[in-house]
């Protein structure tokens, strides 16, 4: 077995750094983690006081998108079956106890209305975040949610009923 090299560039300003983005991805994990669960108030945890939101022709208050207009909200009257949410391709840029974070999300939602029937929608786009750090944490400050494209695919049947599975006994 090979020793582990010591690298003289890694300094401890470099860890303080790598740290930070840890931190910083590890929000926005949560906040996909709280759409696709449904968890207010997760979703409210990655955000600062006062932090704001423009999503889906929403501009104004994190908190207020978040408890009464989004597609998690107790209020919300969307008929949505499922939420998967992926993160990818994130950039993060420190300066000082703030951050500029762009990352590429797909979002995979499942909806079944009368008229339309059961459908699934996979949507791309990007978040472009700025984070701050304050109180010990980092935490989103503004987001703006930027859509690039979108498909919407009506629901044939499932992959359980394709394959023969018996759905009542998958775990969920």
């Amino acid at each position: 077995m090979t020793e582990l090299a010591i690298d003289p560039t890694v300094t401890e300003a470099r860890v303080t750094e790598l740290h930070a983005k840890q931190q910083i991805t590890e929000v926005l994990h949560r906040r996909a983690r709280a759409a696709d669960r449904r968890d207010v108030d997760l979703a409210l945890s990655c955000y600062h006081d006062g932090a704001t939101e423009m999503h889906e022709g929403f501009a104004g208050p994190a908190a207020e998108f978040t408890r009464d207009r989004s597609m998690i909200s107790p209020n919300s009257t969307a008929p949505v079956t499922f939420l998967w949410h992926f993160i990818s391709n994130v950039l993060i840029d420190l300066h000082g106890d703030e951050a500029d974070v762009e990352s590429y999300h797909i979002a995979l939602v499942g909806r079944n209305t009368e008229a339309e029937g059961a459908t699934h929608s996979t949507i791309g786009g990007r978040y472009l975040d700025r984070f701050g750090f304050r109180d010990g944490r980092w935490a989103i400050t503004e987001r703006t949610v930027v859509f690039d494209w979108s498909r919407v695919d009506p629901e044939t049947t499932t992959y359980w009923k394709l394959v023969g599975l018996d759905e009542s006994t998958l775990l969920r």
